[in-house]
Parts: C-alpha cells; structure tokens; sequence
C-alpha cells in the first residue's frame, strides 16, 4: 500500500449533518476499496479560485490514506459522481 493525501472541495451551501455524511461516504469508500484513512484535517469554508458548478465558495478537507495505487482511478471516479463534491485531488505522497 502506498501513501496518498486526497484534497476534498465540497459545496459550501452544506447543512453540518450533510457535511458529516459527506465525510463518512469519503471515508468509506477508501475503507470499502481495502485501504485507511490516517488522518483528516477539515480545513473550513474558503472562496474558490474561480467559479466551480457555479459555486465561488467551498469547503475544504485533506485526508491522509494508505492504499493500493490500482483503486485510485476508481475513487476519482467515484467521488467525481457525488453532487456534493465539486473538485478532488489525490496525488501520492513521498
């Protein structure tokens, strides 16, 4: 398994219980796919570069995981499904 930070910019217009669900649903498809969340760091609302699905502001979380480099196309896409999130990120670390 290898190390890898995703970066997470979901829609800012999120109610507290909506954004705990979204969390858990980020969290358990990196569970679901074998891999493990080490750490998440929920970095708050912050304006965006440039309007994304027509929303200029986001919230932003970093995750810190370990897993096989053969699921990440599949978490991209997965996450690239969900309304509620607007832009990801996952790069390898190291």
């Amino acid at each position: 398994m290898k190390d890898y930070e995703g970066i997470f910019i979901a829609k800012a217009s999120l109610t507290d219980e909506a954004d705990k669900k979204l969390l858990a649903l980020i969290e358990g498809e990196i569970s679901k796919s074998g891999g493990k969340v080490e750490n998440v760091e929920k970095w708050g609302k912050k304006t965006i570069a440039y309007p994304v699905k027509k929303n200029k502001e986001g919230v932003y979380y970093k995750l810190d995981f370990k897993i096989t480099p053969d699921k990440i196309s599949g978490l991209k896409k997965m996450y690239g499904l969900q309304e509620d999130i607007l832009r990801v990120m996952i790069v390898k670390k190291g």
